[in-house]
């Protein structure tokens, strides 16, 4: 890149025309990367050419992509704890084994694990403010979602456990199950079980708010071990110290 005459880098501007409207989370992703490859070379872009516009596309595509897949991940985490609880049968076995518990806890934790390490590399990928901006309206918008989905499953489980699993609920369900001709053994066995399992959705309940809470450290995280790391990198002279200012 050229330099001017008081011998400080020029700052790029955004040509017209090619400005960065993300969809979805692998083209935010793609911005990102390709900025921080512009940083690298020396590239200086300043924040403001980060339009608020843009700014809403990258929250939209990190809430969309964070709430979506946590519900989902939400949903699984009752057959996750009830196979731990022994509620669930796992793999056709009444009394999980070790390797039983561990494939439930991954089927409750892994998605949101691989997720937040998959965003971590990608929170790393800035020198400069411009990227910085990019990254953090992203992962800005997936904490939102994520919090919102986990304050959603929260009363959805809780609901579920004080008022659909209620004892009258449960006992007047039973009930129908002893009219339609089942012994009173089977019928005692069910309304105990159900009473047994209920537990585990109070249980979820509050397994989701850690996991979020790791799903949301885990990128911040990363994004804090990048500004240290720029911070060496530019006492080693190894990147220009206007480009980190940006």
């Amino acid at each position: 890149m050229s330099r001017s005459s008081n011998n400080t880098q020029d700052i790029m501007p955004i040509p017209q025309g090619s400005e960065i409207h993300p969809r979805g989370l692998l083209e935010a992703i793609s911005y990102i990367d390709q900025n921080f490859a512009n940083e690298l070379g020396g590239c200086i872009i300043h924040a403001r050419f980060l339009t608020t516009k843009q700014r809403l596309e990258f929250m939209e595509v990190g809430f969309r992509s964070a709430f979506a897949s946590g519900l989902v991940s939400a949903l699984l985490t009752p057959v996750a704890i009830g196979v731990i609880e022994r509620y669930i049968p796992m793999f056709g076995n009444a009394d999980p084994s070790l390797f039983d518990k561990f494939s439930a806890f991954m089927l409750a934790l892994g998605f949101s694990l691989g997720y937040a390490i998959f965003m971590a590399k990608t929170a790393t990928c800035y020198i400069g403010k411009y990227t910085r901006a990019m990254i953090t309206n992203l992962l800005g918008g997936m904490a939102f979602g994520a919090i919102l989905k986990a304050v959603v499953a929260f009363i959805a489980f809780h609901f579920v456990y004080f008022k659909v699993l209620s004892d009258g609920n449960v006992s007047w369900a039973v009930s129908k199950l002893y009219h339609a001709s089942l012994s009173e053994k089977t019928v005692a066995a069910i309304f105990n079980w159900v009473q047994g399992f209920k537990n585990v959705f109070l249980t979820s309940a509050y397994f989701i708010l850690v996991s979020t809470a790791i799903f949301i450290l885990i990128p911040l995280i990363a994004m804090i071990y990048a500004y240290f790391r720029n911070r060496k990198l530019i006492a080693a002279g190894l990147i220009n110290v206007e480009a980190y200012k940006g």
